[in-house]
């Protein structure tokens, strides 16, 4: 069944690359069938997507957790030259919502609740780069596995500004800060309502364990506020910096060999 399925899997996403690839907004996944929604990428990229979808569907499935919202089960997944393929169940759901922004934030405050792993890094469950859009191209430029490293990262992009610049916006800490789970990319489409009125969280690609600044910068201020991260005074200093970290032609600083000594 396995090797039907992927056989199947192949050809669809073969046809949907070729005739979509070009179009704008155009997404490397596709419904297969009734039953499947496939995602298609490199390894590096969906690995670490993988990992952190299939822990908080473990996680929902608790009998002691509360009002989870419904994540799509990973059916199977599987790397063929060279692409990876996850192969997920497919999820109705209902179109344009009432009330998306209420169930967006009751998803998003579920997120920051869920216990992390012993020993978890930063970004994605089990490792790998942070997606956030304080980052350059929204991406970490190395892993970062805790933070004290990204402090120090930090305290070096505080360094971009202009001196004007840093007299007004002041570094940055994040040492000692609450860590909590995250959506990222708080596009309504990671969000939805399925046939039978429940919450769906879908996307999971910037999902990660982040110090609560971080959290901050990217959700509307009654989310934040639900969070006890309104008025947070450090998102200023952050935007500045994000402003100027997209201009910087090395956004590592060639700090990842520092780290890596250490």
């Amino acid at each position: 069944m396995c090797e039907e399925l992927q056989a199947v899997v192949i050809a669809a996403c073969k046809t949907h690359e070729e005739t979509s690839r070009l179009k704008y907004r155009y997404r490397a996944c596709v419904f297969v069938g009734a039953d499947y929604f496939v995602k298609y990428g490199a390894a590096q990229d969906l690995e670490p997507e993988l990992t952190t979808q299939e822990y908080f569907y473990q996680h929902a499935q608790r009998p002691q957790t509360p009002e989870p919202p419904r994540i799509a089960k990973t059916v199977h997944h599987f790397i063929h030259q060279h692409t990876m393929y996850l192969v997920m169940e497919r999820i109705e759901l209902q179109v344009s919502p009432p009330d998306l922004a209420k169930r967006i934030q009751g998803a998003v405050e579920w997120l920051a609740n869920v216990p992390p792993p012993p020993n978890s890094k930063l970004g994605p469950v089990g490792g790998g780069v942070i997606r956030h859009k304080f980052f350059k191209d929204h991406e970490a430029p190395f892993e970062f596995s805790d933070t004290a490293m990204l402090y120090l990262y930090m305290k070096r992009a505080h360094r971009v500004l202009s001196k004007a610049g840093q007299k007004k916006y002041p570094p940055i800490g994040v040492n000692g800060e609450r860590l909590m789970f995250t959506q990222a990319d708080m596009h309504e489409s990671n969000f939805g309502v399925d046939e039978n009125g429940r919450s769906v969280l879908m996307d999971f690609r910037e999902v990660g364990l982040l110090p609560e600044s971080f959290v901050a910068f990217t959700l509307p201020p009654d989310i934040a506020a639900s969070l006890g991260l309104s008025g947070n005074s450090k998102v200023t200093s952050m935007a500045a910096i994000a402003h100027c970290l997209l201009m910087v032609a090395d956004p590592t600083f060639d700090m990842e060999k520092v780290f890596v000594k250490n």
